[in-house]
């Protein structure tokens, strides 16, 4: 298990997080392209991406520390499984309904 973890902006939650390194790939062959691209996880949202090494958003690796649930999370932040834990914050998934997405909450179990 990969334990790097860089901060970049989120596409699903639009905010600079945690990101946790799952794995990296060499694109030397795939012309205009880095020489190599990561698959990234949000430690937030959970969303997993592709991600080139050079739109870094920052260079210090002390902005991310561990929650003390286990979960990686910016230090300026409260770590989202907390929240859902504590019952502050639930989650939630996107629904297809025909002609638009909508968001669901997700009943506790």
């Amino acid at each position: 298990m990969n334990l790097d973890v860089h901060p970049f902006k989120c596409t699903g939650c639009k905010s600079v997080t945690a990101q946790r390194l799952i794995r990296t790939f060499d694109c030397e062959d795939v012309p205009d392209s880095p020489a190599e691209v990561w698959l990234v996880e949000c430690q937030r949202c959970f969303e997993q991406r592709i991600i080139y090494p050079a739109e870094r958003v920052a260079s210090k690796e002390d902005d991310i520390v561990r929650c003390e649930c286990g979960n990686w999370k910016m230090k300026a932040s409260r770590c989202r499984v907390c929240l859902i834990a504590a019952g502050v914050e639930t989650i939630k998934r996107k629904v297809f309904t025909g002609h638009s997405d909508i968001e669901v909450e997700i009943a506790n179990l």
